[in-house]
């Protein structure tokens, strides 16, 4: 690589010659030597306190420094030699960093994200190992787990599942999702006067719709909803969409996609509108953990409408598994472990507890299924290892 100003001295010498004339310095320097012994003495002591001006200035001043301090060179001389020294810094690339005030302001802006959701992370993580800790010591313990209603905040006991609530049953065997579940589910059964609204916090690169369709068919099943209507879109859709197209989702659920982008003047506008004195539907809100976070940080004033959060951040590959197991059986299938260890493969595929990616992958096995037996004429709904090729 070319260094900064490697070209510097052969440009001086060049203005030089344009100075003096064709003399070059070297000659300059012959002639004032011939003049007299005593003129070159002193000739040779400024070379030598040159030499040592030189040494010491490397250490700290620049070469531009140097140049000031030799004799003989008028201030205009010094100009032109700083102008040529800046053409030559513009030729190597070597500028000035200048940021704008807008630049400053937008890193600030994405340090601030930053460290907020390193905070958030830390925290998660202690409440993941108190939840973890506290879980397993129930389990040893066989008491009855307490929890905490949201509504009330009263401690009450976590309770079961209802048997209508067939599309959440596949969650029960995931311990760090099963909690939140119950607690949802029970509490909105207690407390029917009070919002239904669901938020469901993945991972970031997470599909999570299929867990709000899930809650969504659910309620309907236990009559927690009025219509089995399900409308699903992402949050930059509703941003620009008039909510009068809702008005057929009337006593339904609306599914939100990648809620942390919703604008705030748009949710309160369907938190309006999902009201029961008007389409009276349940709002589903699905997006990444940090910015489902960090919207309702920003916008409290509409927190008391969603009470109920579904934590699914934390499924892993093992959680996967029993929710392939559950599903599979929610949809009438008999599968074995051959079936199940092809579908672990698959997980290798995708981003770590992406529900919908993978409960899609198990809709294409159940459909090939289908063709096969129906193929054969029979309908056993036995799913084998072919299917999951």
């Amino acid at each position: 690589m070319k260094k900064p100003f490697s070209n510097a001295y052969d440009a001086i010498k060049k203005l030089f010659q344009k100075m003096f004339g064709k003399k070059n310095a070297d000659e300059s320097v012959s002639e004032e030597q011939a003049e007299s012994s005593e003129e070159s003495k002193k000739e040779s002591e400024k070379e030598s306190e040159k030499e040592s001006e030189k040494e010491s200035k490397e250490e700290g001043a620049g070469d531009t420094s140097e140049q000031q301090s030799e004799p003989g060179k008028s201030q205009e001389d010094m100009v032109k030699i700083e102008d040529v020294l800046a053409h030559i810094a513009d030729e190597e690339g070597i500028k000035e960093e200048k940021v704008s005030k807008g630049e400053l302001e937008e890193q600030k802006k994405y340090d601030e994200e930053v460290r907020k959701r390193a905070e958030r992370k830390a925290k998660r993580e202690a409440e993941d190992k108190k939840k973890d800790a506290e879980e397993a010591a129930n389990a040893r313990d066989e008491k009855i787990k307490m929890v905490t209603d949201p509504v009330t905040g009263e401690e009450v006991a976590l309770g079961q599942l209802p048997e209508k609530a067939v599309f959440l049953k596949k969650y029960m065997r995931i311990q760090t999702t099963s909690d939140d579940v119950l607690v949802a589910i029970n509490s909105i059964i207690k407390h029917p006067d009070m919002s239904k609204n669901i938020v469901v916090l993945g991972r970031n690169g997470f599909g999570t719709v299929k867990v709000g369709e899930d809650f969504a068919r659910s309620f309907y099943e236990m009559g927690i909803v009025k219509s089995d209507k399900i409308a699903k879109t992402k949050a930059k859709q509703l941003n620009k969409m008039g909510l009068e197209k809702l008005k057929a989702l009337k006593g339904g659920c609306l599914i939100i996609e990648n809620a942390g982008l919703v604008s705030f003047s748009k949710l309160v506008e369907v938190i309006k509108d999902s009201a029961p004195e008007n389409n009276d539907y349940v709002v589903i809100l699905t997006g990444e953990i940090d910015s489902l976070s960090n919207f309702f940080d920003e916008n409290e004033d509409i927190v008391d409408q969603f009470i109920y959060l579904i934590d699914v951040h934390k499924i892993k590959e093992r959680g996967m598994m029993h929710l392939a197991r559950g599903y599979v059986k929610e949809r009438g299938y008999k599968a074995d472990k051959s079936v199940f260890d092809k579908l672990k493969a698959n997980l290798k595929a995708m981003e770590e507890g992406n529900i919908d990616r993978f409960v899609g992958r198990i809709d294409e096995v159940i459909e090939k299924c289908d063709k096969r037996e129906e193929a054969a004429g029979n309908a056993a709904k036995i799913i084998l290892p072919e299917d999951a090729n």
